[in-house]
């Protein structure tokens, strides 16, 4: 048993090692009223002049025990006057029964969340004590979660902070007793409908009888391994991601399976951040995803599937691409011309321009500049046409001499299948001038002869732009 020293000593340790408290904070407590929170709010409420706190409590009913959930809701209002800890309650209705552990979870975090911001909060800190890490550990991996999901319950995870994560459930219970502090039951906490509940109650229990009494303990031990693995193999991804994927916009990313050859676990972890940038979250990507990308990968064939949140994963020889967009499988034969050397329109999500430069600028031309090409403009035909690439398309690369197909032109220059429809065209009237943001064709190059350049520009349109307007006075 221990004693309330021993436990401020173990908690305030635990703060410090893992960097949850600081001086000056200030915290929102979740409060249920079970033993947990209660406990946690009672620990805050020791340090809280030692760090100068400022502590706020939230209590949730979803209304979900009838007079139970009212009993539970008087009880932390109580406590907290008792305490001199001011307090906030919420009342929701959860309507659709199904999930509905998830349902309360996404509900009470998203009220932290507003709250954190309306009172200039900083943190949240939640009850989770070893006994639910241990739990959270068997759920996920019989859910298939991977090492990622196997680091369990972390103490801290941007705004929110565990600090009981030091504790088991039994430790917490005997020093509850000990002093004297009530709480209130769940009886939701019973519920084997309830897939954490089978695992507290049935699972958990029989291990300790049959195979191991400390369970609890090692697997709080095996979680700290694992979020130590995860931390290196993040910061391995982090380092690696800017060498094996290419970002073309917010919501499409093309990876390159060619630099990532025996590379399983940082595939899944790249796969995972991609999933995460595109749909702003990585919870929903689990190993049965993962394991539906590694079978696209080895198929022979370009096949592509469809992930959670309308995220396609798209198979393309060494390429595997990202996007919330199907793939096309057809031409798009949407074109537009321009018809003078002074112009810009706007083609489908780009704008293009023209404009003629009657000098050789100083330094040169920007040649590194990918959505701009420079051409000699006596060598072109007008109108020049806008559009996309067409079956039988073919052009003499800049350094060739020959005409190329551009089928063989892209699959050489190592442009995935899936990306190829998206490349805008460039032609004259007698032939392609420039494959946009990749090369232009030899026969239209300036030269020490040529007296008049032609600049086209190719740049992508902002979605949220909008003109500037006029303020009469």
């Amino acid at each position: 048993m221990k004693s309330l020293k021993n436990i401020l000593r173990g908690f305030q340790k635990f703060i410090k090692q893992k960097n949850l408290i600081q001086w000056d904070d200030k915290i929102i407590i979740a409060v249920s009223g079970g033993i947990d929170s209660t406990i946690l709010l009672y620990l805050i409420k020791k340090i809280s002049a030692e760090y100068n706190l400022t502590t706020l409590a939230v209590h949730i009913n979803y209304n979900l025990r009838g007079e139970e959930s009212d009993e539970n809701e008087k009880f932390v209002k109580n406590l907290c006057y008792k305490w001199g800890i001011p307090l906030v309650t919420h009342h929701v209705e959860i309507n659709e029964k199904s999930n509905l552990e998830n349902k309360a979870r996404n509900i009470r975090i998203s009220i932290f969340r507003d709250l954190l911001q309306k009172y200039e909060f900083q943190k949240i800190a939640l009850g989770h004590n070893k006994n639910d890490q241990a739990e959270t550990l068997l759920l996920n991996l019989f859910r298939g979660c991977g090492v990622g999901g196997m680091k369990g319950i972390i103490p801290k995870s941007k705004d929110i902070i565990r600090p009981l994560l030091i504790f088991t459930r039994n430790e917490i219970t005997e020093f509850a007793n000990q002093n004297n502090i009530e709480f209130s039951e769940d009886s939701s906490n019973l519920n084997l409908i309830f897939d954490r509940n089978k695992i507290r109650h049935q699972i958990i229990p029989e291990i300790e009888k049959s195979l191991n009494p400390k369970v609890v303990e090692k697997m709080s031990e095996s979680a700290n391994i694992f979020q130590q693995t995860d931390s290196f193999l993040q910061a391995y991804c982090e380092e690696v991601f800017p060498e094996i994927v290419k970002k073309t916009d917010k919501d499409h990313f093309i990876l390159n399976l060619d630099k990532l050859k025996n590379k399983n676990i940082i595939l899944f972890y790249i796969a995972r951040k991609i999933f995460g940038f595109i749909t702003g979250s990585e919870q929903d990507f689990f190993s049965v995803h993962f394991d539906a990308i590694s079978n696209l990968i080895r198929s022979t064939e370009g096949k592509y599937i469809q992930l959670p949140k309308g995220i396609f994963a798209i198979k393309d020889k060494q390429f595997l691409t990202f996007s919330k967009s199907p793939p096309v499988f057809e031409f798009n034969d949407y074109s537009r011309q321009i018809n003078r050397t002074s112009r810009r329109i706007l083609f489908k999500d780009h704008y293009i321009s023209i404009s003629e430069l009657k000098s050789i600028p100083i330094h040169g031309y920007k040649f590194t500049q990918k959505n701009t090409c420079y051409v000699d403009l006596d060598k072109l035909k007008f109108p020049l046409t806008i559009r996309y690439r067409q079956p039988g398309d073919r052009f003499t690369p800049l350094g060739m001499h020959n005409l190329k197909k551009l089928k063989t032109f892209f699959i050489d220059s190592k442009i995935p299948r899936f990306e190829r429809d998206k490349i805008i065209i460039v032609e004259d009237q007698n032939q392609i001038i420039w494959v946009a943001g990749i090369r232009i064709s030899e026969n239209v190059k300036f030269t020490s002869q040529t007296k008049r350049v032609l600049r086209i520009k190719s740049m992508k349109r902002l979605k949220d732009y909008r003109k500037a307007k006029r303020i009469n006075k």
